[in-house]
């Protein structure tokens, strides 16, 4: 490159600054912009304004400093003509700029800069160098404040033979190239690639640096780390760029810290808070973290590096704060926290507070009922209790009843020969109705109505108006009814039950697992997971059932609902669900099994009717396409069984069919659910080949 010079502006460059020849200017460029715009940009600033563009065109552009010349050059198509042009501009998203001003303000601000020597672009065809002078118009007739006239931006062009690239020089002490190289991450850490999704926490170096895209862009004092931006997040800047709206960094440095998994940020974050420190409101995160697996990692760091009896208190628990010491327990404290941010932060960590449970006269005394046990019943009412009831059993399902208590007396239900309870599912009957048979098998009936209507099972579904004179309860009774009837006009015994272990009276409830109103893949799922739950613990080093769930960082509900399982069709206002694939893989990998195999154990007998209004789901239902959530939790499933292959993904066409209602699925017909049934027996095989099902 040719040597060049320009005795304006040598006489204020410093000893450090190389000079060169200035070219033989061909044509010059006037933009009308004062050198006082941008007075907010510096030339530390505008040095990396031009490095970003030329990272833009190539990402391996070279940048160095070298007997006082700061040389960027890429390999790129080199700048058009349009590229002159104010407000002209082909970037997208996936790069620095966006305005097409960057260029000219940064040759602006270097060319009035004491402190920067000449610059100089060297692109295909042609070359500039900016320099601010004095302009007049129409030979000084335009009226002007100023007689010497206004000082512009003005470029000088000269010819060039360059055929690619584009090569600036800029003549600049050391220490001003070093901050500018300095402050791309692409330059300075070898193998640097530019963040995705809501962006990364950077952990070395000095803590409140911030990036967007890898290219410094402001420095927030009092940070606990620093934080990389992806390139889609320069709108957050102001048009100059030198600004970062603060609600939008808040935003954006809370979204990546509340997704990590890293244990390195954890502990960064968790021993901060723990030993007293405060946080700045960016990284006051902790209420933001949702997704399971960052759940799943905090309880991870929790459990490596807490106490594994430790709890927190706040005012007005110092009874129970002082009992849990004596017990052994540590107390952990986060005094830097605002209270919202304390109970967000210990409940990702697994720590419970301490409470004061206090019973009320009124809760021990609510509800009260006089139990008649069976040894105070005379033979005959025994007789007629367990011949009603497997009566019922028989002639609307073994799901209809389950145990049957006898009572004197009752504030519960205080002018009826019956209850049913829904909390336990259990039906009631008053001691003085085992006087007849009849009045025993209407009352047993009525409350069987109200257990199936609540619960369902076979070819009914749960429904929410389950109590007397409700529309629901009547056309369940209804129901019953038409059943009978068909027994009847058919002449048809009703259908034998299997024999039970202990008299019907005397035996206990029947575990969620084993409920005949489950469907079968549920309580063969849940089965599975009781069945292992000893090896997981082993392997896991868990102490108990309620460790292992702790770990994962996902509501006990959902452990819960797997090995208790629900009904078909059982809506839960809070809790109860199993919904989310995330949550159930994170507890399908404690215990050892397949995530997918799980989800579609629990859910596939939901797939018809999910998302439908009652209204919508005939009995039998028509082969229609499941409903989008459903199916894309499906599908999802699908991916990850064809991801284990083998037998496992031989269940997938089978899937596909049952989605895209191919294959007829009728409620109170089970034997749709193969793909899920085959994948547990699967499951059971590789997991507990020698284990008899309990």
């Amino acid at each position: 490159m040719d040597d060049f010079a320009s005795a304006d502006v040598a006489e204020h460059q410093p000893d450090t600054v190389a000079t060169t020849a200035m070219p033989a200017s061909v044509d010059t460029l006037a933009y009308p912009i004062s050198p006082e715009y941008v007075k907010s940009w510096t030339p530390v600033r505008a040095l990396c304004e031009l490095i970003a563009n030329a990272l833009d065109e190539d990402p391996g552009a070279h940048v160095g400093w070298a007997d006082g010349v700061l040389t960027i050059s890429d390999d790129g198509p080199g700048i058009p003509e349009e590229g002159l042009v104010l407000g002209y501009s082909t970037k997208t998203d996936a790069q620095i700029g966006q305005f097409g001003e960057g260029k000219k303000l940064a040759c602006l601000v270097l060319a009035r800069s004491p402190e920067v020597g000449q610059l100089r672009y060297d692109t295909v065809g042609y070359g500039f160098i900016p320099a601010v002078e004095r302009r007049r118009l129409l030979d000084g007739l335009v009226p002007s404040r100023s007689a010497a006239g206004t000082e512009v931006l003005v470029y000088h062009l000269h010819r060039s033979d360059r055929t690619r690239g584009t090569v600036i020089t800029v003549a600049c002490p050391k220490n001003l190239a070093d901050e500018a190289i300095s402050r791309f991450r692409a330059l300075s850490e070898p193998g640097y690639q530019p963040p995705q999704g809501h962006g990364t926490c950077v952990l070395g170096g000095q803590p409140g640096r911030v990036w967007i895209g890898g290219v410094l862009v402001t420095t927030m004092p009092g940070l606990l780390a620093s934080y990389d931006l992806p390139l889609d997040a320069k709108g957050l800047q102001n048009r100059d760029r030198t600004v970062i709206e603060a609600g939008a960094l808040r935003d954006a440095v809370r979204a990546i810290l509340a997704d990590s998994e890293d244990q390195q940020v954890i502990d960064r974050f968790a021993q901060h808070v723990l030993n007293g420190g405060k946080l700045r409101e960016p990284e006051q995160f902790f209420t933001d973290i949702h997704l399971p697996r960052a759940r799943a990692a905090w309880r991870t760091w929790a459990g490596t590096h807490l106490p594994t009896l430790s709890f927190y208190t706040t005012s007005g628990n110092e009874e129970a704060k002082l009992d849990l010491a004596d017990k052994g327990y540590t107390e952990l404290s986060a005094p830097g926290l605002p209270r919202d941010q304390l109970w967000a932060f210990m409940d990702r960590l697994g720590v419970e507070i301490a409470r004061t449970r206090r019973t009320q006269h009124y809760q021990r005394a609510r509800n009260r009922t006089t139990w008649v046990s069976q040894r105070q019943l005379t033979a005959a009412e025994r007789d007629v209790l367990t011949d009603t009831r497997q009566l019922v059993r028989r002639a609307i399902g073994p799901f209809a009843l389950d145990r049957v208590r006898v009572y004197s007396d009752s504030e519960e239900s205080p002018c009826s020969d019956g209850f049913y309870h829904p909390g336990t599912g259990d039906v009631a009957v008053h001691r003085a109705a085992l006087s007849s048979r009849h009045r025993t098998r209407r009352v047993l009936l009525h409350e069987a109505g109200h257990r199936v209507a609540h619960r369902g099972g076979g070819r009914w579904l749960p429904i929410g108006d389950y109590h007397d004179r409700t529309r629901g309860f009547e056309q369940t009774l209804d129901d019953f009814a038409a059943v009978l009837l068909d027994y009847l006009a058919a002449g048809a015994a009703l259908p034998e039950l299997p024999d039970e272990p202990m008299p019907a009276p005397r035996a206990p409830r029947l575990a969620p697992a084993d409920d005949p109103a489950v469907p079968a893949v549920r309580r063969e799922l849940a089965h599975l997971l009781l069945d292992q739950l000893p090896h997981a613990l082993g392997a896991g080093g868990f102490t108990d059932e309620k460790d292992l769930v702790a770990s994962t960082g996902v509501h006990p509900d959902y452990w819960r609902t797997l090995t208790r399982p629900k009904v078909a069709g059982h809506r839960q206002q809070r809790g109860g669900r199993a919904w989310d694939y995330d949550k159930v893989a994170l507890l399908a990998q404690a215990a050892g099994l397949h995530p997918p195999v799980v989800w579609l154990g629990y859910h596939l007998c939901e797939g018809p009717i999910y998302g439908r209004t009652r209204r919508r789901i005939q009995v039998p239902p028509a082969s229609v396409p499941w409903t989008k959530k459903m199916r894309d939790a499906t599908l999802r499933a699908c991916a990850d069984l064809q991801a284990i292959g083998g037998a496992y993904a031989e269940q997938i066409p089978a899937l596909h069919a049952l989605i895209d209602g191919r294959t007829t699925a009728l409620i109170g017909d089970d034997r749709w659910h193969a793909p899920a049934r085959t994948l547990l027996a699967l499951e059971r095989q590789r997991l507990l080949p020698d284990a008899t099902p309990t």
